[in-house]
């Protein structure tokens, strides 16, 4: 009988260290500015733990709302944690490697109050003292390496690799949300194009009752087939870009492209820009760039080495700096050309309503009507993909911060 209880507590151990092997724990203790070298630690100490810059925060958002066949912009990472096959197997994983370990924590700590349990009954018997030790032996080291195993779990649980999972996440919803903003641009384009093509057909039939009064010539006609062929051709083009925009977007999420449809992007708020703060958010940024990271936690032997690596850290932690620079002018100069649109779109619809009172009063024929309703959807489209633009700009600084690219 005891032979066959110490078999248990080894396989027990058994699975444990291999278990320990597999998925080595991580070294616990504070790191001065995330450097782990014996004698040097540079850089200030950090205040909190670094990566808890990359998490996100969401509105919870019902399951009706997710499956009504509208994707939001703001179910995005909700859509991507549920429907993306790498964001559900990356969670799998996770959730799959914490059970294993929580199993085999569970069956040491089992396996050793057995042997404890067996020791104090031999106690009580009057057995050998060699084998009432043997047992308590065997049950400190089952306790050796469950406490090994909690600190494995310790590990998956902290916040180093949850932001690693939420890191994977983040960076599916950056593609999300840039599909979404290159498909809702492509849709106003569209929307032009079938304006312009329509105005075009107009004009090419208003040009073939005109050839045919003899009021123009048959190169004329041409030049006017032309242009509608090339605005048809415009049209289907726009049409097949904004289609495979849409199922990229839909194989990402795990949805099918032929049952959803996209819905609008909000603006840029006031409150997103007043949380803009140049020299704040950079020293986030710089925090959570991934090549400083990497710099930080490797390690260097010997005063070359250590060199080389202070110099590394501070070209990545320079070049992170100027990347949020870039991106702050380019916020600036997104917000210039959104408001530049905005005044050209409303010239554009000041015309576009001296065109209808014409058209209404029967100054104008259709086909100029058309000709200005086109010129008009074509400013919307440059406005609203202006607008997008600006909401793209806003958010890439945005996911700078938390060390997204």
């Amino acid at each position: 009988m005891e032979i066959r209880k110490i078999a248990g507590w080894a396989a027990a151990a058994a699975t444990a260290f291999s278990l320990l092997y597999q998925f080595p724990a991580k070294a616990s203790g504070p790191l001065i500015s995330g450097l782990q070298e014996p004698g040097e630690a540079e850089g200030p100490a950090l205040a909190g733990n670094e990566e808890e810059e990359i998490k996100t925060v969401t509105a919870s958002i019902s399951e009706e709302n997710l499956n009504d066949g509208l994707i939001e912009y703001e179910e995005l990472e909700s859509l991507i944690r549920t429907g993306n096959s790498s964001a559900v197997n990356s969670q799998k994983s996770y959730e799959t490697r914490l059970e294993v370990y929580q199993d085999a924590y569970d069956s040491l700590v089992s396996a050793k109050r057995d042997m404890l349990n067996k020791a104090d009954e031999l106690e009580d018997e009057g057995a050998d003292a060699a084998l009432i030790e043997s047992y308590e032996q065997n049950a400190q080291i089952l306790s050796s390496s469950a406490a090994q195993m909690k600190r494995s779990i310790n590990s998956l649980n902290s916040a180093t690799n949850q932001a690693s999972l939420d890191r994977t996440i983040n960076s599916l919803v950056k593609s999300a949300q840039t599909l979404m903003y290159s498909f809702k641009k492509m849709e106003y384009q569209v929307r032009a194009a079938e304006k312009r093509a329509e105005a075009q057909n107009a004009a090419y039939e208003l040009a073939s009752a005109r050839r045919q009064a003899g009021l123009i010539t048959e190169t004329e006609l041409l030049d006017s087939e032309k242009s509608l062929l090339n605005a048809q051709a415009s049209l289907q083009s726009a049409r097949d870009s904004a289609d495979k925009l849409k199922r990229q977007l839909a194989i990402l999420i795990g949805r099918d492209a032929e049952t959803v449809q996209i819905g609008e992007i909000p603006a840029v708020t006031s409150r997103e820009l007043e949380q803009m703060n140049l020299e704040s958010d950079k020293a986030k940024a710089v925090i959570a760039d991934p090549e400083v990271k990497s710099i930080k936690k490797s390690t260097a032997t010997g005063d070359t080495a250590r060199k080389l690596r202070r110099q590394q850290l501070y070209e990545a932690e320079g070049a992170a700096g100027l990347a949020m620079d870039e991106l702050y002018r380019a916020v600036i100069e997104a917000q210039q050309l959104y408001e530049g649109a905005g005044a050209s779109y409303a010239a554009a619809e000041k015309d576009y309503g001296a065109v209808k009172t014409k058209y209404g009063a029967g100054m104008i024929n259709k086909s100029t009507w058309l000709s200005g309703e086109a010129e008009w959807y074509s400013a919307a489209a440059a406005y609203k993909s202006a607008e997008i633009a600006y909401k793209q700009a806003v958010a890439s600084y945005q996911w700078a911060i938390k060390g997204i690219s």
